[in-house]
């Protein structure tokens, strides 16, 4: 085997395999995350908007402000696939793997009170599941599945990804089903404890968490042992986020850090960003040190619709007026 690193920019973008006279190209990237575009209905009881969203295009951008190497695998329908340029200007094309899919994930978010904690989420449309087929030749320190809706992933792709490097799992792909009148219910994963072993992070939101293990989560004390109890399952960190706080626990710690957002304007997408910017932080810092990062990113990004785009100097500003 011979293996050629071609550099850009001073960083490895791809490996050259030559193996038994055939030539693999193998692209490597800090993360590689795996989700579908959803073209996002929100309504709250004082507003009404429709842009481009989803839980992989609220988790890129952060990555991507932050100056991580990530690659993309997404599905869109071929009259959607011009909404990927809501994606960052990659400085290769490729770093986004576009499929066709006969349909677009779409789904209204419909917030029935001020706080938006609790929604109603309705689907309007769901793009064809991934099979392990699509998964393309890569390294990465992390893999994120960065699901809206039960079916577009199965456990064998879970395990095969979480074999490649640090897996990343949202419940949101694993608990939001689809039901015959459209509307989208919280279910509990019947594969939870057959994946949970190869996950790394595993994040949920308080009431996906309460679905997931049967514990209130109303409480800060509920939403601790709900985190507990997933992370017993085998996940190495759980990440549970609720409006007022964001909680970690690992085997050893248990981590509270609370949302300094002065207004909601921005509330969708809280838990991908939140995700995104914790884990990414981890890279060089622990725990308790990521977490309030990704508090203070996440709270700055809840102020203002859209995915994240400022700077790590934004963020680090705000932690040093509010933290």
């Amino acid at each position: 085997m011979i293996l050629t690193y071609l550099k850009r920019n001073r960083r490895i973008v791809f490996l050259i395999i030559k193996q038994r006279n055939k030539i693999v190209k193998m692209e490597i990237y800090d993360f590689f995350c795996i989700g579908n575009i959803s073209i996002d209905f929100i309504r709250t009881p004082s507003s009404e908007s429709t842009f481009t969203g989803g839980a992989i295009l609220n988790a890129i951008w952060v990555l991507y402000q932050l100056g991580y190497k990530v690659g993309v695998l997404t599905k869109t329908s071929k009259e959607d696939k011009f909404r990927i340029k809501e994606f960052p200007k990659f400085s290769r094309s490729d770093n986004i793997k576009w499929m066709k899919s006969q349909n677009t994930t779409s789904i209204l978010n419909d917030y029935k009170t001020i706080d938006k904690e609790r929604r109603i989420c309705t689907n309007l449309g769901q793009a064809d599941p991934f099979n392990l087929s699509e998964i393309p030749n890569f390294q990465a320190k992390v893999i994120m599945y960065n699901g809206l809706v039960t079916g577009e992933i199965n456990a064998k792709i879970l395990k095969f990804l979480g074999k490649k490097g640090k897996l990343v799992v949202d419940a949101q792909g694993l608990t939001r089903k689809v039901m015959p009148s459209n509307n989208m219910k919280l279910i509990p994963y019947e594969n939870l404890r057959d994946i949970m072993p190869v996950v790394h992070y595993f994040k949920a939101d308080a009431a996906e968490a309460e679905i997931l293990t049967g514990i209130s989560t109303s409480s800060h004390e509920g939403r601790i042992n709900a985190a507990k109890k997933l992370q017993k399952m085998g996940a190495i960190e759980v990440l549970i986020s609720h409006n007022s706080e964001l909680l970690v626990v690992s085997e050893k710690k248990q981590i509270t850090i609370p949302f300094k957002n002065r207004n909601l304007n921005g509330r969708t997408g809280r838990g991908d960003t939140c995700t995104a910017a914790y884990v990414s932080e981890r890279f060089h810092n622990n725990m308790e040190e990521a977490a309030k990062f990704s508090a203070a990113l996440t709270s700055l990004k809840i102020e203002t619709p859209g995915p994240f785009k400022q700077t790590r100097v934004e963020v680090e500003k705000f932690l040093r007026d509010f933290y």
